[in-house]
């Protein structure tokens, strides 16, 4: 496929493009009506299409994270660019409205922000010239011809970081994308991969060798809130938890090749904590669902479950009787992990593709995942090796892992150090990548 053929293409799928953009963001709008802490994403429609009422500071940094997890990694890049260049306006966009969420609730210093232009050149181009950016930042997987080839016609540099590419993606890229997606991988200034594995995937999607530099994971370079252990404690004490085995399963998911709430990963979950109550009476499960729009679904999923159930948006204080703890809000992710004895990471009893482990790894606890992690095989690759993680098959073996650890603390402390070890041998990304970017920082 060449640049031609890609703008017809889209051109002719423009009303489905728009159609998918609205209705996220009235769903967004839907959602504020449910929590009202939600903030407000400006112009959530029309700046998809580069039209917006704001007013932006010119001759900054632009950066794009997709979604929710891509959002959180850039975090210590915003504060390290920030704190360097305090005068230097930082611009970021997302794909997603859970992203946007992140960014306008969590960023650690001032950013403008709006949704991503659909990657027509008119959306792009009238974008960049709002902001006039000195630099693009592309993280991830974000490859959109029309963005690459307006940056290089205006002589903006872009970059692409914390880059990765999972086999499925290669395929699909190799199948369709061809002399499209390598052009516009040779018009970066330079593709930081976040694994040897990654870097060798650009390499066959036709990337210069010399543009790519194994950089490492962003997300490695995690920063903590200095009082979450407090904040954890507290919590515990206030809800009299202290001698309650917890744990927390983090970023569960609909089953994607169904619509039935019963083949949600959520009820395998369940399942796991029925059976483990049967030996464990006390322990309490943490559920965060991935998803802000589907908490009504959970609960929904949870009354028909016969167990005494809270969720966090309408109970301060739990019940002793508590048996599920529904944490529908967005952004405590860290404080659940910073409770509870153990993390089972979601997206990974079901065939999604898993999620970040870093987290829980980062805050030493033991972590446990499904076999579904195939979209981050490379990061989850030295956690198997050196056994810092365990992977369960099923809502038995889950039940029988979680049962084990509570009643060999020695076990329990023994995995959670091996995450701590592997998650620390691979900081270091967020310096190499300032280090790369520093040149047009400076410029």
């Amino acid at each position: 496929m060449n640049l031609l053929t890609y703008r017809l293409l889209t051109s002719l799928a423009l009303p489905l493009i728009a159609y998918s953009g609205w209705k996220r963001c009235r769903k967004h709008k839907k959602q504020q009506q449910y929590d009202a802490s939600l903030p407000d994403i400006a112009d959530c429609f029309k700046s998809r299409f580069g039209f917006n009422n704001t007013l932006y500071k010119m001759g900054g940094v632009w950066i794009h994270a997709v979604s929710v997890g891509e959002t959180r990694s850039i975090f210590p890049l915003l504060s390290a660019i920030h704190q360097k260049h305090p005068n230097l306006p930082l611009t970021v966009t997302n794909g997603s409205t859970q992203g946007a969420l992140q960014a306008l609730q969590f960023s650690p210093v001032e950013i403008q922000h709006q949704m991503l232009p659909y990657d027509y050149p008119f959306a792009v181009k009238r974008f960049l010239n709002q902001i006039q950016p000195k630099l693009v930042i592309m993280v991830e997987t974000e490859i959109w011809p029309n963005l690459y080839q307006a940056c290089v016609d205006q002589n903006i540099p872009i970059v692409l970081i914390n880059a990765r590419l999972k086999e499925t993606s290669l395929n699909a890229y190799q199948k369709w994308g061809g002399k499209l997606i390598s052009k516009a991988l040779n018009q970066t200034q330079f593709i930081g991969a976040q694994f040897p594995a990654d870097a060798e995937h650009f390499k066959a999607l036709g990337a210069d060798t010399s543009k790519i530099k194994t950089l490492g994971n962003l997300k490695f370079d995690l920063t903590l809130d200095d009082d979450l252990t407090e904040q954890a404690h507290n919590w515990k004490q206030q809800n009299q938890l202290e001698n309650r085995p917890i744990w927390v399963a983090a970023s569960t998911h609909a089953h994607p090749n169904s619509t039935s709430s019963s083949d949600s990963e959520e009820q395998l979950i369940i399942n796991a904590h029925k059976l483990l109550l049967k030996n464990q009476p006390n322990a309490l499960l943490i559920l965060v669902p991935r998803h802000a729009d589907r908490f009504q679904e959970v609960s929904e999923l949870l009354d028909n479950n016969d167990l005494n159930w809270q969720k966090r948006s309408q109970d301060t204080n739990l019940n002793k009787q508590t048996q599920v703890y529904l944490a529908d809000s967005v952004g405590e992710l860290m404080l659940w992990f910073a409770v509870s004895d153990a993390a089972f990471i979601g997206g990974s009893l079901v065939p999604f593709g898993g999620h970040n482990i870093l987290e829980p790894a980062a805050l030493q606890k033991p972590i446990l995942s499904g076999p579904h992690y195939a979209n981050l095989k490379a990061l989850f690759e030295p956690f198997i090796a050196e056994q810092a993680l365990r992977i369960v098959q099923d809502s038995d073996e889950l039940a029988n892992t979680l049962h084990n650890l509570i009643n060999n603390s020695d076990a329990s402390d023994q995995l959670a150090n091996k995450a701590y070890e592997c998650f620390a041998k691979q900081t270091g990304a967020l310096e190499r990548t300032m280090n790369e970017i520093k040149p047009f920082l400076n410029s």
